[in-house]
């Protein structure tokens, strides 16, 4: 039981994580109604600018900061420079695009850091027991983050303007743009806090990780894909709840096989998903319920 408790504390450090890159990607899918497979590069810029800034200045808060700045920055150039150019075209079209700016994108990182893994000189802290978990104080700060988000992103999209102008588009485009909704603009704000919230999660993962290269985030897509199929795509609310699902089954499953099986596992829950609840396990049969 001691062991079991461990792992369950492991698996919500790790849902924590999945949750912010999950509620990103299904926010880019709710608007622009394409899974952007490029989403992981996201994740990879973020780390990337909270290294150069936690190196040359040695403040976790800044590094934080610019990893959200600089991912929000990536997701509305992503979405401006890319998406948009596809958004009438069929959407295999747009996916196998994605696909290729998402290897463009690796290459380009292995330009400029080179393809040796890099690591952040963070202290942990110690780790503390919390009843029958074990936490340091850098894992409690990710839990912590991920509820901020989720808090505000359901303040978000509930009580303010841009919540119900996002909430329209994600619904259907040529009708709230008809209705006098900027349409244009709502997708490309909601680009910028998928940017925002990813480039985090890039920062808090490659901080959780240890050590990261210019295809770590790429390699947890599939990982952030299941979770969204889980939470049911283009719902933020049932993301949420997904990633909390899959991070905690990947984190036992792969604690009572091995851990390099975790991709698999991702895999075949994915394939399961996909043939028994495609809606997401909230979600009726047979229809969508979204943002």
């Amino acid at each position: 039981m001691h062991q079991f408790g461990l792992d369950v504390g492991v698996g919500f450090v790790t849902a924590a994580i999945l949750a912010l890159s999950a509620v990103a990607f299904t926010l880019e899918y709710a608007v622009s109604r394409v899974a952007n497979l490029a989403h992981g590069e996201l994740l990879t810029i973020g780390a990337f600018a909270a290294w150069l800034v936690q190196r040359d200045t040695g403040s976790v808060i800044l590094a934080a900061a610019s990893a959200a700045v600089i991912g929000g920055l990536a997701g509305v150039a992503t979405n401006v420079f890319f998406i948009e150019r596809f958004s009438r075209k069929p959407v295999l079209v747009t996916l196998i695009a994605s696909l290729g700016l998402s290897l463009i994108l690796q290459n380009v990182l292995v330009m400029i850091f080179g393809a040796a893994t890099k690591s952040y000189k963070i202290n942990q802290g110690a780790p503390h027991h919390y009843g029958p978990f074990v936490f340091t104080r850098a894992e409690l700060l990710v839990m912590l983050s991920a509820v901020v988000v989720a808090i505000a992103l359901y303040g978000l999209l509930q009580w303010t303007k841009f919540g119900r102008a996002l909430r329209a588009v994600a619904e259907n485009r040529d009708l709230a743009r008809a209705s006098g909704v900027p349409a244009t603009r709502v997708i490309t704000l909601t680009w910028l806090l998928a940017g925002v919230i990813a480039g985090f999660a890039g920062f808090v993962l490659a901080e959780n990780v240890g050590a990261f290269s210019p295809s770590f985030g790429n390699s947890f897509l599939l990982i952030t894909i299941t979770a969204t199929v889980a939470g049911g795509l283009g719902r933020p609310y049932g993301t949420l709840i997904g990633a909390v699902l899959v991070g905690l089954a990947l984190e036992l499953a792969g604690s009572y096989t091995n851990s390099s099986y975790e991709l698999a596992i991702a895999f075949a829950m994915l394939v399961a998903l996909m043939l028994l609840r495609p809606n997401g396990l909230l979600a009726g049969r047979g229809r969508l319920v979204r943002v």
